[in-house]
């Protein structure tokens, strides 16, 4: 039984790392997260984070820590920046299905660790450069610690409880790692267990404030403003739109928010519904009984807070899907149990049934030309394109043709696991459906990977870097026009500092007011004075040409020499090559 986390977790991993290294940085936002890592290595600066030498401080510095650890052997490649959110990843579903062993027995701990990565949300971000599956993978040790400790495994697990939240804080944010604290205040509450004071020991305390706040300490030291910076302006004036150093980032809207993070969880976030109803009418005179009622909670705040949050990304519900993952494995356990109350096999199985018949007759249509699959369908889950959109500007399509071959497999997937889920619901075998399910999601994500390689591709700057790689040599004069984080893994591989024309709106902004800033970020006369110098300058822009700074350089001096993945490269001379 004690196998189920590990047997998980060995699933898990080989659906993660598998070709996570095939796909070329994708910007934003891995090459700068890259970078970040990269600059604190060569500097032996790990107390501030930079980027092109300006300070960066939207971030806590774990992820960067452990991608300059990553890099050591062989720099920093793809896979290395990208193994630690994939390791994350397999440890999210390890302790989701470590937690649903404790909270219901084996079937729902397997059903829930497979869960919580068999969907579209968690296994893209597990293979993306950003810090949100480590973060919710402390979140869950964290949730993994209390509920040791409240279904009377000893006191020792409490370490575990406040050392992970300080993990968190140094993961993504200090304000983040409150969320567990406020959801477990709200099941106290409804619960009505008193005291609290066991559960804040002086110890406990004492470990978290070791792990989290000597890092935020050293940089307020360094920087003085950093704390304001990072906890009034990037989170409270963030969500209430009043920021004063805003970035490039588009907020979704509610209903946008929601829409997207039940796409991203589906389908399990199907059977969710009824999970809910079963941990609502149980009794709870038992610990295990209760505990569920956490779980139930942090899920709702998590969606519930950011749904009525006026800043919000299509990531912001993540923390919420191993919760979710739990709720849904609790819903199909019943019901293949036949428990009283639980939802009939047909009734569980139909909305899947119907969402996979959905996506099969979509993708046969779209493949038959019956149905063309727009770019715009792609850019309006595309932060990137939502950003250029929001300045006025025609985000690069992505030609359809590239994913062909792909919808071709996917589609056959679909077709397949619709017939066999349609033999199991005429038979109202429940374990043969969720079988099924998980064999679908399973055989499909792969694909979703490769799409995620072809993707990337189409809008990476490596194509740029490496043509002016071919043409740079020493007092060449590189610029960058918008904000360098939609490039970042070009600093990854050229020798010179870029000056940034015009993008001081981005994750720089508050950096940009530090005096060794003033010589990175140039206005559009500044850019026009140096093109005028003597000698070879480039420019790299991913503005459209026609609000482009290149309209007020002199004709003469300006020769487009490559245009690809959203960016073009300008030359002040003619090419030679």
């Amino acid at each position: 039984m004690r196998l189920v986390p590990f047997g998980v977790a060995v699933v898990v991993a080989a659906l993660v790392f598998s070709g996570l290294g095939a796909a070329p940085f994708i910007d934003p936002p891995e090459g700068f997260h890259t970078e970040i890592a990269r600059e604190m290595l060569a500097r032996g600066d790990f107390v501030t984070p930079r980027l092109d030498g300006v300070r960066y401080f939207d971030k806590p510095p774990l992820l960067y820590w452990l991608i300059s650890l990553s890099s050591l052997p062989a720099g920093p490649t793809p896979f290395a920046a990208r193994f630690w959110s994939a390791l994350a990843t397999v440890g999210v579903a390890g302790v989701t299905a470590y937690l649903g062993m404790l909270l219901g027995g084996f079937r729902v701990g397997l059903l829930a660790g497979l869960m919580v990565a068999a969907n579209m949300g968690v296994f893209l971000f597990g293979r993306f450069v950003k810090p949100d599956l480590p973060f919710i993978f402390c979140i869950m040790l964290a949730y993994l610690g209390f509920a040791l400790v409240y279904l009377g495994r000893g006191r020792w697990p409490l370490a575990l409880l406040f050392g992970a939240l300080g993990l968190a804080t140094l993961a993504k944010d200090l304000l983040g790692a409150i969320g567990p604290v406020v959801a477990v205040g709200i099941f106290f509450w409804i619960t009505r267990e008193r005291p609290l004071r066991p559960w804040l020991p002086w110890w406990g305390v004492a470990v978290f404030a070791a792990i989290a706040l000597p890092w935020y300490a050293l940089v307020e030291l360094k920087n003085h403003g950093f704390l304001w910076y990072t906890i009034v302006d990037n989170h409270l004036l963030n969500f209430m739109r009043q920021r004063a150093f805003p970035d490039e980032d588009v907020p979704l809207g509610a209903l946008e928010f929601v829409i997207v993070t039940f796409v991203a969880f589906l389908p399990w976030v199907l059977a969710v519904p009824g999970g809910v109803l079963s941990v609502i009418r149980a009794p709870r005179a038992r610990a295990t009984d209760r505990l569920w009622l956490l779980f139930a909670v942090w899920a709702a705040l998590v969606i519930g807070f950011f749904t009525l949050a006026p800043f919000k990304l299509p990531h912001y519900g993540l923390p919420a899907f191993p919760a979710l993952a739990l709720l849904a494995a609790r819903a199909w356990d019943e019901t293949m149990s036949a428990a009283p109350g639980a939802a009939s096999p047909r009734a569980l199985l139909l909305p899947v049934l119907i969402v996979f018949a959905g996506i099969s007759v979509t993708m046969v249509a779209a493949g038959a030309n019956l149905l063309p699959l727009s770019p715009e369908a792609l850019s309006a889950v595309d932060v990137t394109a939502r950003n250029l959109e929001a300045r006025g500007q025609v985000p690069t399509a992505t030609p359809m043709a590239a994913f062909a071959g792909i919808i071709r497999v996917a589609t056959s997937v679909f077709l397949v696991g619709t017939m066999a889920l349609g033999f199991a619901f005429r038979r109202r075998a429940a374990g043969a459906g969720v079988a099924v399910v998980l064999a679908t999601v399973f055989g499909f994500l792969p694909l979703v990977g490769n799409g995620m390689v072809e993707f990337a591709r189409l809008r990476s700057a490596r194509p740029i870097a490496e043509a002016l790689a071919m043409r740079l040599t020493a007092g060449d004069l590189v610029m960058h026009e918008g904000s360098l984080e939609n490039s970042g893994s070009l600093l990854l591989q050229l020798p010179v500092p870029i000056p940034v024309v015009d993008g001081r709106q981005s994750n720089l902004a508050y950096g940009a007011t530090f005096p060794e800033a003033r010589d990175v970020f140039w206005d559009a006369p500044r850019a026009r004075e140096a093109w005028a110098t003597p000698g070879r300058h480039f420019l790299i822009s991913i503005v459209a040409t026609e609000r482009s700074v290149v309209r007020a350089l002199p004709p003469e001096r300006v020769h487009l020499l490559i245009d690809r993945g959203g960016r073009r490269l300008y030359s002040s001379e003619p090419d030679a090559r």
